[in-house]
């Protein structure tokens, strides 16, 4: 890792901690500093490894600005659905990159379906966990719930495709953000409760981390920069 992606890694790291401090302790004016910050820096430390060159990296630098965006309009009363789009933008570029990987050979699921079933069961048990509470949200909130669990299962088709070590950094940052958006819509809907803010944030920052060391490290095993 180049000297200043080190750098800029140390920043997430600590402007994660001061977030995820600063939500625990209700302090919004806080983080009005360091929740921008976090993808902005990310977005830096993956420019700076990929150099944005690839159609790859373009589509990955396209779903943290739409992460970025999301993060933003979640911050303020009033903008949960325009949140909730950006993020379905992110997440649907996310599918899209992970579709042009390898796209000739065949992964995990392709020789073992079954393996798929525990993200199939836990989208049907949080879409049935939350239908009760979502009243006119009910569309939106199920629509983007479909398209993390067909990201998840996306990634942990990787496996076959493309080296264990990036699969694994691919599937365990999707997981982390299909867990980070549970939380959120249990905080959000059924039951709010003082812990759960901290934790959606962690995972959310852990997640989109292991994404982009993915993305730097399949990046690298095609020669792309």
């Amino acid at each position: 890792m180049k000297r200043i992606s080190f750098a800029l890694g140390c920043i997430y790291g600590l402007a994660a901690i001061a977030d995820i401090f600063f939500v625990f302790n209700t302090y919004e004016q806080e983080r009005l500093i360091s929740k921008p910050l976090l993808m902005i820096v990310l977005m830096l430390m993956y420019a700076a490894e990929t150099g944005v060159r690839s159609t790859f990296s373009k589509i990955f630098l396209c779903a943290l600005l739409f992460s970025w965006s999301g993060d933003l309009l979640l911050m303020f009363n009033g903008f949960f659905i325009g949140g909730l789009s950006a993020f379905l933008a992110a997440h649907v570029c996310y599918i899209i990159y992970t579709l042009r990987i390898n796209p000739g050979a065949k992964g995990v699921l392709q020789f073992q379906p079954l393996f798929g079933i525990p993200i199939l069961a836990w989208g049907i048990l949080l879409s049935g966990l939350l239908l009760p509470f979502l009243d006119t949200l009910k569309i939106p909130v199920i629509i983007y719930a479909t398209v993390i669990c067909i990201f998840w299962t996306l990634t942990l088709n990787l496996f076959g495709k493309t080296d264990k070590k990036t699969a694994a950094l691919f599937f365990c940052g999707a997981g982390q953000f299909v867990l980070s958006d549970s939380v959120l819509a249990v905080n959000q809907f059924i039951y709010p409760f003082k812990i759960l803010p901290p934790l959606i944030m962690l995972t959310y920052c852990s997640a989109q981390l292991l994404l982009v060391l993915a993305s730097i490290r399949h990046l690298r095993k095609i020669n792309s920069i």
